[in-house]
């Protein structure tokens, strides 16, 4: 049986934090399409992948950010 919520999910800052840098409205509808339909939504959401491939995530990236993952540490 597949996970229900994305494996980043209870650590995640833009899940855990009410004063992440989007409104409650934005907030709620990116757990909604990426951290709640299963793996297709989560390897879809930057934030995902963005720990996956560099083993952290900083708050600027929103799970359907843009930015490549040298843009992000570059950033950063």
């Amino acid at each position: 049986m597949p996970e229900p919520y994305c494996p980043n999910y209870s650590k995640c800052n833009l899940v855990k934090s009410i004063s992440f840098d989007t409104g409650d409205k934005d907030r709620l509808a990116y757990i909604e399409d990426y951290c709640k339909p299963g793996l297709k939504g989560w390897a879809s959401c930057r934030r995902f992948q963005c720990r996956e491939k560099l083993h952290f995530c900083p708050d600027f990236v929103l799970p359907d950010s843009t930015l490549s993952f040298e843009d992000i540490i570059d950033r950063f």
